[in-house]
């Protein structure tokens, strides 16, 4: 028995001293007594800016009384091993510039008390990541400007401006230094680039950054032939081959004497230059004709007052059947000025029954158009597209004004192979709309997906009256939105008119404020300052582009 109870005995005080044992490691996990993590700062805050951050921490629990200074380093690598600043303070927050670190790079800080006499130094304390954002002089970059080999960069006039520096996504940057005049003037026409690269530009004051830009320049054009205002252009687009690309030199060339027929072909008029106020063609109409039939026009003004055009694009099936089916390719309108028919930018309802008429993408971009549709009195839409096909329409950084009595036709009632696309973006819309038709779109029964973004519309109608809701579609499966868009003097008649309804969409973060524009405004610069030059989905400014420079 006696036996026994020692046994017992023996294991209860060697459960007892495992019990004490524990509870003394339990406290040392649990309060710690090391006091270089006693002496550590904790609670590190970061707030960043543009050219500045401010870094601040809370002193370490032994440190009251005592008169304390921090090391703090700062690195690109969370590791230390890059560290690019380092700073003391004998306070517990620190402020940092550019001056001592670069913009637009990721740093870590690391904090630590420095030892005192009767201290040893802290552990470390590691921040969270930050940069410094950066100022940002550039302007937002014209797709105009873009070229093969160059680019013409904007940014904000200011003193001290001394560099630009390209760098390619690939191969040796490219620095263009800057004069005082390069500086006031606000631009850099920028030679020597690879076509078909994307380059990252940066703007220097020094060595302090100032801005940052990414851009692609355009791919290299392989012309089949170019030539020059002395040549026929007509016999040109006749002779030329299904994908030819005719460049033309700078100068006015002529297409007024009839109609230019693109038959069963798809081919490109482009300007050597990229500059449509150097390379105008006088047009009467340009007839896409029979299956496979498409056009690109880029870098070219088109006017179509010398040649009383009636149509700028007609679609027909054949000169002998003009309502014969045909399936279109691809039409493009890209960095034109494109002014002066009287009836229509485009017609595509020709086909004799829905769907005879088919297309892929209709595309206007980075253009001006004006002038089509004979100040509202016109019975034909801007896009008079009823009873086409297409997949999609889209208007991109581009201008449009005095254009007929609605923007887009596409009423009579069929079922597509898919739900149509109409995009209309970053663009501004002024002075449209007459003869009772819905300003902005008449799907009626037709599914479709219609979308305003970004955009600026203003003054309906331009002459006479216009329903008084700017949409009709009414299709089950619709979607149709306006949204960051500002809009203004939109009524149903040039007097005693009300204000226009929009049906069917959904608006949201719309605007109205009056810009003071009227039916004969033809500048359309945003106010230095507006609102609206920063209320775009992207942060940037609402309308063409070309507008906020």
């Amino acid at each position: 028995m006696k036996k026994y109870i020692s046994k017992s005995g023996i294991k209860m005080i060697f459960l007892l001293g495992t019990i004490v044992l524990i509870s003394a490691c339990k406290k040392d996990v649990d309060q710690p007594t090391d006091v270089a993590r006693s002496f550590k700062p904790s609670d590190v805050k970061i707030s960043a800016s543009a050219t500045s951050a401010k870094l601040t921490w809370t002193a370490p629990l032994m440190s009251t009384g005592k008169a304390l200074k921090y090391s703090i380093d700062f690195s690109t690598d969370s590791l230390f091993s890059n560290v690019k600043y380092s700073t003391t303070s004998d306070t517990t927050g620190v402020s940092v510039t550019e001056d001592n670190l670069s913009v637009r790079t990721k740093y870590f800080a690391r904090i630590k008390a420095n030892a005192t006499e009767t201290q040893p130094e802290s552990k470390y304390l590691v921040s969270s990541s930050f940069q410094l954002t950066g100022i940002q002089l550039f302007l937002p970059v014209r797709d105009s400007e873009i070229k093969e080999t160059g680019i013409t960069l904007r940014y904000t006039p200011t003193v001290g401006l001394t560099s630009i520096v390209l760098t390619p996504a690939t191969g040796t940057a490219i620095t263009a230094t800057l004069s005082p005049t390069d500086a006031a003037a606000g631009l850099k026409a920028i030679t020597g680039l690879t076509a078909g690269i994307k380059y990252t530009a940066e703007l220097f004051a020094g060595t302090k950054s100032k801005g940052i830009s990414t851009f692609t320049t355009q791919l290299p054009t392989t012309y089949s032939i170019k030539i020059s205002p002395s040549d026929d252009l007509a016999a040109t687009i006749t002779a030329a081959a299904n994908g030819a690309v005719i460049g033309l030199n700078p100068g006015t060339y002529n297409l007024t004497a009839a109609v230019t027929f693109i038959t069963q072909k798809t081919i490109t008029l482009k300007s050597t230059s990229g500059n449509a106020t150097d390379t105008k063609i006088n047009y009467k109409e340009f007839d896409l004709e029979g299956t496979g039939a498409g056009l690109t026009l880029s870098g070219l003004e088109l006017d179509g007052t010398i040649g009383a055009s009636p149509y700028f694009i007609n679609l027909i099936g054949s000169q002998a059947n003009v309502a014969a089916a045909a399936t279109f390719t691809n039409i493009l309108i890209d960095n034109c000025i494109a002014h002066g028919s009287t009836t229509a930018f485009l017609r595509g309802d020709r086909g004799a029954a829905i769907k005879d008429f088919k297309i892929t993408a209709i595309t206007v971009n980075n253009s001006i158009v004006y002038d089509m549709g004979n100040n509202g009195t016109s019975t034909y839409y801007t896009f008079n597209i009823t009873k086409l096909q297409f997949n999609t329409l889209t208007v991109s950084k581009s201008t449009l004004y005095n254009c007929g009595p609605g923007l887009v036709l596409s009423s009579t009632p069929f079922v597509g192979d898919q739900t149509p696309t109409v995009l209309i973006s970053y663009s501004t819309i002024n002075a449209f709309g007459g003869s009772s038709k819905y300003a902005l779109l008449d799907a009626a029964t037709n599914p479709i997906n219609f979308s305003i973004q970004n955009s600026i519309l203003a003054n309906t109608p331009k002459s006479g009256t216009v329903n008084a809701a700017a949409i009709r579609g009414t299709g089950a499966g619709s979607s149709i939105t306006i949204s960051n868009t500002n809009y203004f003097n939109l009524n149903s008649a040039l007097t005693s008119g009300t204000a226009l309804t929009f049906g069917p969409a959904t608006l949201s973060v719309t605007q109205q404020q009056n810009l003071g524009w009227t039916p004969t405004t033809t500048d359309f610069t945003l106010p230095v300052g507006s609102t609206l030059r920063t209320s775009s989905t992207t942060g940037t400014a609402i309308g063409d582009p070309r507008w906020a420079l």
